[in-house]
């Protein structure tokens, strides 16, 4: 494979999953609701004993012109009653190269104890220094136990799609390098309620037992590669960034348990080059 199709075809896969959120596709847009995250998140952390209350997402569609700005629909919303439904700098001639990639980091912020990570490594080298590596990974994320989102989610876990790019600061024969490298990271965070969560959406009751949250992110940093072979790579990595979530998650809560958030991860890949 040639150097620019090898380039196209990886931005190409790291944006297609980037764009669709690895799945279900964006938020749909909603229109006149005001419950958050956090209220759900409390409402999920409630035991059986205390009382429940039914939050409001809004509606997919807009309001009509001819409906007031809140009295009637208020009024209509709450006839509803409780009932729920529910590494290695390569030759010219080693292009292409696939791997694992394992690590763990932390994040700034409460929500967060740390996370692991690990999954697939794929790339192509576009001069005998320049690399550049598209990562299919999953994510762990370890909620604090005390924390709000603690109290109410649980099963997170995440599926990110990371395009990045390395250059070696010394020749590809070497059995060691070192390189600066920086990237993006497209993904989905996505969790179980502790307990469903009873909503008004669309003008009628729905129950919700999970949602997901999209994030995108920055970072920077520098490796190792520790043995570089003709086929054969390992090293390990040091990046911080920072990633933004999107303002609402798919089932329409408005995010507030998620800010702007700084992490560190240390990372290390085994590589097979072709």
């Amino acid at each position: 494979m040639t150097r620019a199709p090898l380039l196209l075809s990886l931005l190409l896969l790291a944006f297609a999953a980037g764009g669709c959120a690895l799945v279900g596709g964006s938020p749909p847009e909603r229109y006149g609701g005001r419950a958050t995250l956090t209220q759900a998140a409390q409402e999920a952390a409630k035991d059986s004993s205390e009382k429940h209350r039914r939050l409001d997402v809004g509606d997919e569609a807009p309001p009509s012109p001819d409906v007031g700005s809140g009295g009637s629909v208020e009024v209509n919303r709450a006839e509803y009653g409780s009932s729920s439904h529910a590494t290695g700098g390569g030759a010219d001639d080693k292009r292409g190269f696939f791997g694992l990639a394992l690590g763990g980091g932390s994040f700034g912020g409460q929500e967060y104890e740390g996370f692991g990570v690990g999954g697939l490594d794929l790339g192509g080298y576009l001069t005998s220094r320049w690399r550049v590596d598209l990562g299919l990974l999953v994510l762990s994320p370890n909620l604090t136990a005390t924390s709000v989102a603690g109290q109410g989610l649980k099963g997170e876990f995440e599926l990110v799609a990371d395009l990045s790019a390395r250059y070696y600061l010394t020749p590809s024969h070497t059995f060691m390098a070192v390189y600066p490298l920086g990237g993006m990271r497209f993904g989905t965070l996505f969790w179980s309620y502790r307990k469903p969560v009873n909503v008004i959406a669309d003008g009628g009751p729905k129950t919700i037992s999970d949602d997901y949250l999209n994030y995108f992110g920055l970072y920077g940093g520098l490796g190792v590669s520790l043995v570089q072979t003709r086929h054969f790579s390992t090293g390990f990595n040091l990046t911080s960034g920072f990633r933004a979530y999107d303002d609402k998650t798919f089932e329409g809560f408005r995010n507030t348990l998620f800010p702007t958030t700084g992490y560190t991860q240390l990372g290390f890949e085994v590589i097979y080059r072709f």
